[in-house]
């Protein structure tokens, strides 16, 4: 919990126009030194594991954003990442995409027949973003993530067959 605060506390993007700001620390004091208040919301789970879900983002968006005890990252009790670290490069590799002028969303969430389709198109596993939650690959033409069973594709404009890929 410590190593977030001090990595990312502060650490602001953007959901559509909304900001978003990271942070275990809510209120004016505490950190830097203040004689305000500050403190650290958390609820108790209903669960076992985790035990605890620490609030770690303030905004106005519709959605809420946590950590538990281990560092999980979760977004409306849905663990995304097993870290936030994990999350910052799956947002630089959605960066890196949107840069890319020549590359396009081809499918988004989408429930595949085939379980080995990083074999079938050759894709190599990005393993600094990869985790037992989200897993990356990518070759030159193309960019896969996968979560919870659903898959999505990005695709160079240039990828020869697009129709076999919508039919995968």
């Amino acid at each position: 919990m410590i190593d977030f605060q001090k990595r990312y506390g502060g650490f602001i993007f953007y959901a559509g126009l909304e900001p978003i700001k990271f942070s275990l620390i809510k209120g004016g004091g505490g950190y830097p030194k203040s004689s305000k208040t500050a403190i650290v919301e958390f609820e108790e789970s209903e669960s076992a594991s985790p035990k605890y879900f620490f609030d770690c983002a303030t905004t106005r968006y519709q959605m809420q954003f946590f950590l538990d005890e281990n560092g999980v990252y979760y977004e409306d009790y849905e663990a995304k990442a097993s870290s936030f670290a994990k999350t910052v490069e799956h947002l630089a590799l959605w960066d890196e995409m949107r840069n890319r002028k020549d590359f396009e969303l081809l499918f988004r969430d989408r429930i595949l027949k085939n379980n080995n389709v990083d074999k079938e198109l050759k894709l190599d596993l990005l393993s600094e973003a990869s985790d037992q939650y989200t897993l990356w690959f990518s070759n030159d033409v193309i960019y896969m993530q996968q979560w919870q069973g659903q898959t999505t594709l990005v695709v160079s404009n240039s990828y020869p067959d697009k129709s076999k890929l919508l039919a995968l």
